[in-house]
């Protein structure tokens, strides 16, 4: 097929039954297909950051004592950042596996300033990425309601995108902006860019732009189907749409707390 599954069809030779026959297989072998995926997805992504990280601690080990200060430093320094890259990456495979008809409860779901907390996410992105984002937020803005800890996680994914699908890790723009029902915010990159046929597959679970041997970028195809899980489960949406000019515009909007406490959508 088209899609790169193949599907193997056996025709019966009793009226009524060849389709009944065809669809029960093909069922039955979907989960299946969906766990070679993710073994195999899973055992690439992993092998990267665990390599340099065995790499470059066999190094200091060995040695040790003929490195200079600085150069142990850039060693511990690669190690730690290689070490928190995995540490999100088992956090997305395990978000991945689990429940996806759970919501939020409802307690969870707390009034918070969006500005303040997209300030905080800012800074805890990574130097490189830090320094290709532009941060146009309006001083003030109503409340948003949701879970305020996952913020970070979503802006992450997207500025993490932004520079994944740019040729030079080209700048991208971080706004925010509210209605009379929601508060939102954007990352704006002028990267390669989105085709509107692609924009739904994009959340799809597993789903890259690039598959097998054509594959320049690294990912398991997790971070926006995760994205559209987190953001869902507080009554949110979250969009992805080419930017005028060229590149990709990805959004989320979460309900206003002033406007879920009249009452409203």
């Amino acid at each position: 097929m088209a899609c790169g599954t193949w599907i193997q069809i056996r025709a019966a030779t009793k009226p009524d039954t060849t389709d009944i026959s065809v669809s029960f297989r093909a069922r039955a072998e979907q989960p299946a297909d969906g766990r070679d995926l993710f073994i195999a997805l899973t055992g690439h992504e992993l092998r990267t950051p665990i390599t340099v990280i065995r790499g470059y601690a066999d190094t200091l080990v060995e040695h040790w004592d003929s490195l200079d200060e600085g150069s142990r430093r850039d060693a511990i320094y690669v190690v730690g950042q290689r070490a928190r890259e995995l540490s999100r990456l088992v956090d997305r495979l395990l978000n991945a596996v689990g429940d996806e008809s759970n919501p939020a409860d409802a307690s969870a779901l707390l009034p918070f300033d969006l500005i303040e907390t997209l300030t905080a996410a800012v800074d805890d992105l990574s130097p490189e990425q830090r320094r290709t984002l532009t941060v146009a937020l309006p001083q003030s803005l109503p409340k948003a309601l949701g879970e305020r800890a996952t913020l970070a996680t979503i802006l992450a994914e997207f500025v993490t995108n932004a520079g994944k699908y740019s040729l030079n890790w080209v700048e991208a723009v971080l706004t925010a902006g509210a209605d009379a029902q929601t508060v939102w915010f954007r990352v704006a990159d002028r990267g390669i860019g989105i085709r509107p046929e692609h924009v739904e597959r994009a959340f799809e679970r597993f789903w890259q732009l690039e598959t097998g041997d054509q594959r320049t970028r690294g990912g398991v195809g997790l971070g926006l189907y995760l994205v559209r899980r987190i953001v869902e489960r507080q009554h949110g949406w979250v969009s992805l749409r080419p930017r005028q000019g060229g590149g990709t515009v990805a959004e989320v909007r979460l309900p206003r707390a002033d406007a879920d406490t009249h009452g409203e959508a």
